[in-house]
């Protein structure tokens, strides 16, 4: 389940995340490759339009009126031609050329037209003195006064001034036609700038530079032209904010001041950061501008260093794209959520379905360690958690009958025999191996007389009670009992394992049989009397009987041995031969030859010994 809900939460927060960049990127891209067609277009128009002011700019330079105010100081009677050769030129760059015989009488109807067409025209004296020329139909005729070069209604910046200057010394220096832009203050504190084109004026008769000729017009009137296309359509809402970056301040009439204010310092601090990396290079970044996020895209225009370069610069508002993803991450977190919710539902749901099973097989499993082999699992489902508690039930099953048959084998065997048959220590094939080991015979005396007129039943109790008291005590005595032969009980010691002193084992066990049977009869209805003989030496130990019925036994010599001894022990006495005699300790037991024994299948006498000492002194138990 926690595996379910982190990867859902991963995939919504990486999924919000991957959209957001996307959109960021597709909205910045658009707004990029808009600006970069905008100044592509600017430069376009600026490039077309810089050829034919350039060309009539040279036109005008050359003028006797130009050439005459420079040399002489003061203007010329060919004032009015100035004009109106400057009016005919400029009908045929705009393709409507005048018609011939454009008198000056005929200037005068026009002047309201004609003012903004001639725009703003000065001279620059080779001592950087600086003089506008008016067209006589504006001014009442006077032309050629010493003023300042732009409209009375402007004045130049103190830095405007202090670059104008020293720009103009350079283009006296430099002699070359060049453009420049230069900017203007207004009264109400905004300002514009002008892009100025500068002509070197020179004597035709010397060759001697006479000053430069400046023709300006205002450089924002075709950006906001453009401007305003590109608001049409693109069709946006939110103000696309475009002007000319220069001295530390942003020009434009479409911008408010506090605007623009805003704009410059942030323009003029990324410049700073970044003086010389962005060298040259147009650039884009991203600034607030009274707490709403903009991005700004910059281009220069002119060449030159840090500040002293006119940039065109562009900024809109990041506000709608920022709302834009917020919506979708409130919308994605919505979704998310709803979907982290669900996802929580289907994987509580399934883990519910695999935790229960395995929790009832977890508590089934240790039900069954602690021996309850009956425990079942109920199957609710036919999948691999159905299948499992299948697989659980058949298994315990199988536990228990195997423990059942593990309990039928340890009744009909000894619990050794049968302990070692299960864990696979005793080879169940048929066969055997010598080996050295001690056999016991325990025989009632008496026993057909004794239960010739007893009920069966209480013959059966009264076996029983014999043989469980007879078993414990060989076991006790870490040996096997080999089988029961109606009141006959056969006991080896040394088969399955040795523990290193067999024969005193055997004699320790036979001794404690006769106690215990003694004891038995102080209370018993029916008092018993038992023999017991005792052999050891080597015999074959291993499963005989069929291919589907075995039965661990020992055969040998030393095995009829014992069962003869047994025949001959006398009630509540142990007889044993002389190899289990030589196995016990010296001093251990008291016991008394039985000398000249002959016993049945044995052609030669039997050296055997009845021993008369309890098991105390013969073996201390754990030896």
């Amino acid at each position: 389940m926690l595996t379910l809900v982190a990867a859902i939460a991963t995939v919504t927060i990486a999924l919000l995340y991957v959209t957001e960049t996307k959109i960021s990127q597709t909205y910045t891209r658009q707004f990029s490759r808009n600006f970069r067609d905008l100044v592509q277009k600017l430069e376009q128009s600026r490039e077309e339009r810089s050829q034919e002011f350039l060309e009539l700019s040279r036109r005008l330079a050359a003028h006797p009126y130009v050439v005459s105010s420079l040399k002489n100081g003061h203007a010329s009677d060919e004032g009015r031609a100035f004009w109106k050769f400057y009016l005919e030129a400029l009908n045929e760059l705009e393709g409507n050329p005048q018609q011939p015989g454009v008198t000056d009488q005929k200037l005068q109807p026009l002047a309201a037209d004609l003012i903004p067409r001639f725009g703003s025209i000065g001279l620059v004296d080779v001592k950087g003195e600086i003089r506008t020329l008016h067209p006589p139909i504006a001014n009442g005729g006077r032309d050629g006064d010493k003023r300042r070069f732009a409209s009375p209604r402007f004045r130049q910046s103190p830095s405007g001034i202090n670059r104008a200057k020293k720009r103009i010394d350079e283009l006296l220096a430099s002699q070359v036609q060049e453009t420049l832009f230069l900017p203007f203050e207004t009264p109400d504190g905004t300002g514009f700038i002008q892009e100025m084109v500068s002509t070197p004026v020179k004597d035709p008769e010397t060759g001697e530079l006479l000053g430069l000729f400046l023709r300006a017009t205002s450089a924002e009137t075709e950006t906001q032209r453009f401007l305003e296309r590109y608001q049409e359509e693109f069709k946006s809402d939110t103000p696309l904010f475009t002007g000319i970056f220069l001295d530390g301040q942003v020009y434009s009439r479409a911008i408010p001041p506090e605007m623009a204010t805003r704009m410059s310092v942030a323009i003029a601090g990324e410049l700073v950061r970044h003086s010389e990396t962005l060298r040259g290079d147009d650039f884009a970044f991203e600034e607030d501008l009274g707490g709403v996020p903009h991005r700004f895209y910059v281009k220069p225009l002119t060449p030159g260093e840090g500040t002293a370069t006119a940039f065109q610069v562009s900024a809109f508002s990041l506000a709608p794209l920022r709302a834009d993803l917020a919506e979708l991450r409130l919308r994605g977190s919505g979704v998310g959520i709803a979907a982290l919710i669900a996802g929580i539902l289907i994987a509580w749901l399934f883990s519910r379905r695999l935790a229960v099973p395995i929790a009832e097989l977890t508590r089934a499993a240790q039900a069954v360690r602690d021996g309850h082999l009956e425990t079942r699992i109920d199957v609710r489902s036919r999948d691999e958690i159905g299948e499992l508690a299948e697989s659980f039930n058949e298994m315990t099953e199988g536990l228990q009958q195997r423990d059942a048959y593990r309990s039928i084998l340890g009744k009909v065997s000894d619990e050794t025999v049968a302990q070692a048959m299960i864990s696979g220590h005793l080879d169940l094939e048929l066969g055997g191996e010598l080996k050295n080991v001690s056999v016991l015979f325990c025989d009632i005396r008496g026993f057909t007389s004794q239960t010739e007129h007893m009920h069966p039943t209480e013959v059966i109790g009264l076996l029983n009670e014999h043989m469980t008291a007879m078993t414990a005590i060989v076991r006790k005595h870490y040996g096997v009992v080999d089988k029961f032969v109606g009141d006959e009980i056969m006991a080896v010691f040394g088969a399955l394992k040795s523990y290193g002193n067999d024969a005193a084992h055997a004699v320790a066990c036979a001794l404690e049989m006769i106690a215990e049977r003694e004891r038995l009869n102080r209370t018993a209805a029916h008092p018993i009397l038992i023999g017991i003989g005792l052999a050891t030496g080597e015999a074959v130990a291993g499963c005989m009987g069929s291919v589907d019925r075995l039965n661990y036994t020992v055969v040998g010599a030393r095995v009829n041995l014992a069962s003869r001894l047994c025949s001959e022990a006398g009630a509540m006495e142990v007889v044993i031969d002389d190899q289990t005699l030589s196995g016990l300790e010296p001093d251990r037991v008291k016991s008394e030859a039985i000398e000249g024994l002959r016993l049945k299948g044995f052609s030669a006498n039997v050296v055997a010994y009845r021993v008369r000492e309890r098991a105390e002194s013969v073996v201390t138990m754990g030896s």
